[in-house]
């Protein structure tokens, strides 16, 4: 049976006009699939999970797990989950409609060409590098993941699979520099806090940071025992410096609800952190979102502003789970007001 969707060609190159130009960025983000369709998404699930940095098993219990058993179930599931988030007038999802607003409006910005390349789906990485290389001009290649914390199933993997595609496409020749992780870059912090400040004009009971999860087993040894302590790891930043686990997820996800923190003015006791998106059964970071979502309200907990500060674009895990599935189990069950802080997208302060 034929899809009824008909996505929109994705265009990978913005700023085409400068062909002059000595130095071209390449912005990269996670992806989305093609459309909500159920191969499409099964498609880009396949992609994903097989990614042997999101799924860290031997390559054929992976293939075995990820072919035989999540995916053909979870396929259906997600489709109806993106077909809730899918915009039929632009035939496309938030990540990819912000991702390429920040790509277009960063070019104009720059007076520099900007290429925007996913990690899964399209437009692809490779073709992203290949619209840069035929800028006659180029000498110099940004690379700037648009992803604020490290780690190893999202910067990490974005930036290793880039520098696989610049070495099999032979761009060799490019001085290629590399955008950092920015969760603690002043100016980054200025435009989150100031995203987040007007849904603290009215009275609130909590600031939530939602934090994309990830297995403990992708954050050092010494940091998994006390899983669940919120502060285990921004209250050892020497031992992270000293040792050079400075890269560590859970450290940079309590250092950013730590900014936010005092960026906003705002009492220990009124912010809290957690984690979203676990997939799976075995030990992933906590607190758990699903698990605290039924706490708050019994807490006295009523009146909830979210902020999800790990996404720089809007997407499916902060359109349909935060600010419709936690949403939803919230005012069920008594909370009065839960306020979703939309992404920074392309906004002119991230930009």
């Amino acid at each position: 049976m034929p899809s009824r969707y008909s996505p929109s060609p994705r265009p990978c190159l913005y700023g085409g006009e400068y062909q002059g130009a000595r130095r071209g960025v390449l912005l990269l983000n996670l992806g989305s699939p093609d459309s909500p369709a159920v191969e499409d998404v099964h498609r880009y699930l396949d992609e994903f999970l097989m990614d042997r940095r999101v799924i860290g098993l031997t390559q054929w219990v992976r293939y075995l797990l990820v072919k035989k058993m999540i995916v053909p179930r979870r396929a259906p599931r997600s489709a109806e989950s993106y077909a809730t988030i899918w915009d039929e007038r632009a035939q496309n999802f938030p990540l990819i409609t912000h991702s390429a607003a920040i790509a277009e409006q960063l070019s104009a910005l720059r007076h520099e060409p900007v290429a925007l390349g996913m990690r899964y789906g399209s437009p692809t990485t490779g073709e992203a590098l290949e619209a840069l290389a035929s800028m006659p001009a180029l000498e110099e290649l940004v690379i700037a993941p648009l992803y604020p914390h490290y780690a190893r199933s999202s910067y990490e993997t974005a930036v290793a699979y880039t520098l696989s595609e610049l070495r099999r496409l032979d761009l060799g020749h490019l001085r290629v520099r590399l955008l950092a992780p920015f969760y603690a870059d002043e100016h980054y912090r200025q435009a989150l806090a100031a995203s987040v400040r007007p849904y603290l004009e009215e009275p609130f009971d909590r600031l939530i940071v939602s934090m994309h999860g990830i297995p403990t087993s992708h954050i050092p040894k010494a940091c998994r025992h006390d899983n669940g302590v919120v502060g285990g790891c921004a209250s050892r930043r020497s031992w992270h410096e000293r040792w050079g686990e400075e890269d560590c997820y859970r450290l940079q996800c309590e250092e950013t609800k730590d900014y936010l923190c005092r960026d906003l003015g705002l009492a220990p006791e009124q912010v809290e952190l957690v984690y979203q998106s676990r997939l799976g059964i075995h030990e992933w970071m906590r607190p758990y979102m699903s698990e605290r979502i039924h706490q708050l309200v019994p807490e006295g907990l009523k009146r909830v502003v979210v902020v999800c500060p790990g996404f720089v674009c809007d997407c499916l895990e902060t359109v349909q789970e935060i600010d419709d599935y936690y949403h939803g189990i919230f005012e069920r069950e008594g909370g009065e007001r839960f306020s979703y802080v939309p992404c920074l997208n392309s906004s002119p302060a991230f930009i």
